[in-house]
């Protein structure tokens, strides 16, 4: 990672001493806010969560200069009116964990190189999405952002080939470089992710390898897999996910026996409205199961994040989904079967619900919601958020 570092840096070195520097004006700048309200009520806590926050993002970008670019972002969140939640960093424990910590940090701190499009190389700190984020990504529902010291590179050898390499060397993760608890302000890797990505004219396949390495704790695993997406036949415009992927253990886990991944999706969109339903599956054995730590986790498996970590009996996940918008309003309804890989039986359903519409021209407000209904063991959980945005 140094070596690479080093030639970039002297590549930008070299650049400038032939190149005028770009104008002032050419500098693209980013101001964005949140203000949130989230309430959490959940069985076996005494008090229910209430948490009303503010982040900022706040970012800089620099025009390229003979293919090279720098760019860099700062964000902070805070608590307004009242810590009546478990940030995870507060020690307020008789509340539910409401993810959304005081904290700020340097979230992006990178230097790029282009060339035209067939070539792109990014080193330091920088925001990581793969695909839909279910291996890797930004964790962009909570306040703090989820970023990577990395260098990863892009390259396009033909038109209908990419190939995308990426060396992981420290996850700065949400719950902010504050939180008391180390392992949940970073994680320590050396870890590397590749994609090669094959477009098949009506389908795109890609294969990946990840052997994801943790230095600081039991985790470390590799995962082998490929994703064929498209339209099906037939002209009814109905997109396709197929994708298969195996988890074997690393290091510490090296005697785990590997667990298989597995997620089947239809979509589709009409006039005004939209619905997407599919099938995923997490294997477990009763020891072990299929775990995605990097991942966008309120993406998958449901909002009210019941599942942030695969159970050890594993995961299957049946959900249908129904959106529409209707003049200035959207929204959407998701529902979710949740049972157990081994041994088959119910975790419980989840029940979602979401609208939002533009305010002004950079502002927007939406209102979630989401409830679980456990069987067994597993608790209920009611989770609302009301959420305005706006980016400058």
């Amino acid at each position: 990672m140094k070596t690479l570092s080093h030639c970039l840096v002297g590549l930008a070195l070299a650049a400038g001493s032939h190149t005028a520097l770009p104008d002032q004006d050419d500098w693209q700048s980013a101001l964005d806010l949140r203000y949130r309200v989230e309430f959490v009520d959940q069985d076996g806590f005494e008090r229910d969560a209430t948490a009303s926050t503010l982040r900022l993002r706040l970012g800089l970008e620099s025009p390229e200069w003979s293919g090279i670019s720098l760019g860099g972002m700062v964000h902070a969140n805070r608590a307004m009116f009242g810590t009546g939640f478990n940030s995870t960093a507060n020690g307020k424990t008789r509340y539910p964990v409401v993810a959304d910590p005081d904290d700020e940090n340097v979230s992006q701190a990178w230097l790029r190189y282009r060339s035209g499009d067939a070539f792109r190389a990014t080193v330091g700190r920088q925001r990581i999405v793969e695909d839909n984020h279910r291996f890797i990504g930004n964790v962009g529902f909570r306040q703090l952002e989820q970023t990577f010291d990395a260098v990863t590179m892009a390259w396009q050898p033909a038109t209908d080939w990419q190939v995308d390499l990426r060396y992981l060397d420290r996850a700065h993760r949400i719950f902010g470089r504050s939180n008391p608890n180390p392992l949940l302000a970073e994680a320590d890797l050396d870890a590397w992710m590749g994609t090669v990505t094959h477009d098949l004219g009506q389908a795109k396949l890609a294969v990946f390898a990840h052997r994801l390495v943790f230095d600081d704790r039991p985790a470390s695993h590799r995962n082998l897999g490929a994703r064929l997406t498209g339209m099906l036949p037939g002209g009814q415009g109905i997109e396709y996910r197929a994708e298969f992927a195996r988890q074997d253990g690393l290091r510490e886990l090296s005697p785990v026996s590997g667990q298989n991944y597995l997620h089947l999706r239809l979509a589709q969109r009409l006039d005004g409205w939209h619905w997407f339903a599919g099938h995923e599956r997490l294997e477990g054995d009763g020891e072990y199961a299929f775990q995605t730590p990097l991942a966008t986790l309120h993406a998958h498996n449901g909002w009210s994040d019941q599942f942030l970590t695969t159970p050890a009996d594993g995961l299957v996940d049946t959900y249908l989904a129904a959106g529409t918008r209707i003049g200035e309003w959207s929204g959407l309804i998701k529902l979710h079967d949740f049972r157990r890989d081994h041994g088959s039986s119910r975790y419980g359903n989840e029940y979602g619900a979401m609208i939002g519409r533009p305010l002004l021209e950079n502002l927007s407000f939406e209102a979630k919601l989401a409830w679980f209904d456990g069987s067994g063991a597993r608790g209920d959980v009611t989770k609302l958020w009301l959420t305005l945005a706006g980016s400058w």
